[in-house]
């Protein structure tokens, strides 16, 4: 989308009748789609770069291009700096022009090709694992309310401690005995033995 939005932006401002998209390292003909006469000239004009058929100037200065005699311009091997407006004008003997076309060409570098689809590829992977992650957490926080939920609608277990409270000083400690018979029928302390009154203690 990002690719088609630039292309169009390029085409606004270059006013090209031909969009050609190309790869680094690969050839590429500019074709005119002109039945050239004879005695006519053929230019295309790009930035710095002027070729001709009349001044005998058919190749590039970097040597990557050439005019064929047909009238189109063909590169063996594209770069990335080739890219940009091209511009092809045929003119008669009388230097009368009767011919022009704008050719808009585009040249994406491989690596970084590579690159945006490999960085494309990573973002898909970060997407599917922080979905991923969401999900465990949505389940682990669902099932622990679902949990809370049970205990709370459950039925309540008895208590099985009491808490003790201290009665000392206190005159109902005898009667507030939670524990342990306060009155037991059976008296665990040794009885005394009565003395007689008429034993005389001292001897």
């Amino acid at each position: 989308m990002s690719v088609l939005f630039w292309v169009w932006i390029l085409m606004m401002e270059s006013h090209a009748s031909e969009v050609i998209m190309a790869r680094s390292g690969g050839a590429v003909q500019l074709t005119s789609d002109f039945q050239l006469q004879l005695k006519q000239d053929v230019r295309w004009t790009h930035s710095d770069l002027l070729v001709s058929l009349k001044n005998n100037m058919t190749a590039c200065p970097h040597g990557r291009c050439q005019l064929l005699h047909d009238g189109s311009l063909r590169f063996s091997r594209v770069q990335p700096g080739d890219s940009g407006n091209y511009s092809l004008q045929v003119y008669e003997e009388d230097g009368t022009r009767v011919l022009r076309r704008d050719f808009l060409l585009l040249v994406e570098n491989s690596q970084l090709a590579d690159l945006s689809s490999r960085s494309v590829l990573v973002t898909v992977l970060i997407l599917l694992f922080l979905l991923l992650l969401f999900i465990i957490i949505l389940l682990f926080v669902l099932n622990r309310k679902r949990k809370q939920q049970i205990r709370r609608s459950g039925p309540l277990e008895d208590n099985l401690y009491v808490e003790m409270h201290s009665h000392r000083g206190n005159k109902r400690e005898e009667d507030e005995c939670h524990y342990v018979p306060c009155n037991p029928a059976v008296s665990v302390e040794k009885p005394i033995p009565a003395q007689s009154s008429e034993e005389n203690v001292y001897i």
